[in-house]
C-alpha cells in the first residue's frame, strides 16, 4: 500500500496508538536469505483489521493488513525498509510473505532484465500505442531468448548473436536457415 490513501495508511501505521489498546499480530513469519555478499531478513506481521480502519465502510472488503520489513546487510551497512499491504484474505503472515516475495521475483526477473538488457527505461516512444507495442516486442524477444537452450550464455550475448547471425536468429524463431545460393 502506498501513501496515496493517507487515512488508510494512518489507520495501519498508528494502530498501536488506538485508545482501545495496541494491535497484536494475528500471525508472524520470518525468513533469512543470503547471497551476493548480503544477508536479508524478511519479517512479516499480519493483522486482522477488525473495526480499526478509518472510514471502514470504504474498505469493507479489507480483512487484514500486513507490515513487511526487509533488513538488508551488505558488508558493514544495514538498511531497513517497511512496506504495508492490505488484503481481502485472512491475516496469514507466511502466505502474505510468500506472495510479496513472488511478486518481487517477477519484478526483478522481468523488469530489471528489460531495463538492463533492453534499455527499457531509456525508451522515448510516447505517441499513440507505440510505447505499448514496443514493450510487447521487447517482452516477446526476452521470452524467445530465455527459452533458447541451444547455448549456455548470457541474454546480452544471445541478443548480439541474434543481431549478427542469420542462423542463430532463424533457430531462435524456429525457422531453418538456408543459404541465398540454394535453389527453392
Amino acid at each position: 500500500m502506498k501513501d496515496n490513501h493517507p487515512n488508510l495508511h494512518d489507520s495501519i501505521i498508528f494502530a498501536n496508538l488506538d485508545p482501545r489498546g495496541p494491535l497484536t499480530p494475528t500471525s508472524t513469519h520470518e525468513s533469512t536469505s543470503t547471497g551476493h555478499d548480503r544477508i536479508e531478513l524478511h519479517r512479516c506481521r499480519a493483522y486482522d483489521t477488525g473495526d480499526r480502519l478509518h472510514n471502514g465502510a470504504a474498505w469493507k472488503d479489507v480483512a487484514g493488513f500486513a507490515v513487511v520489513e526487509r533488513i538488508r546487510t551488505v558488508g558493514d551497512r544495514t538498511s531497513t525498509e517497511r512496506v504495508c499491504y492490505i488484503s481481502s484474505l485472512p491475516a496469514d503472515a507466511e502466505r502474505i510473505a510468500q506472495a510479496v516475495r513472488s511478486h518481487w521475483e517477477v519484478e526483478n526477473r522481468l523488469h530489471w532484465c528489460l531495463d538492463v538488457q533492453f534499455g527499457d527505461d531509456y525508451a522515448r516512444a510516447r505517441s499513440g500505442h507505440v510505447a505499448h507495442n514496443l514493450a510487447l516486442v521487447r517482452h516477446m524477444a526476452l521470452n524467445v531468448i530465455r527459452l533458447d537452450t541451444s547455448i549456455k550464455t548470457s541474454i546480452k550475448t544471445k541478443r548480439l548473436l541474434a543481431a549478427t547471425s542469420d542462423e542463430f536468429r532463424a533457430a531462435l524463431l524456429g525457422f531453418e536457415a538456408h543459404d541465398e545460393d540454394d535453389d527453392d
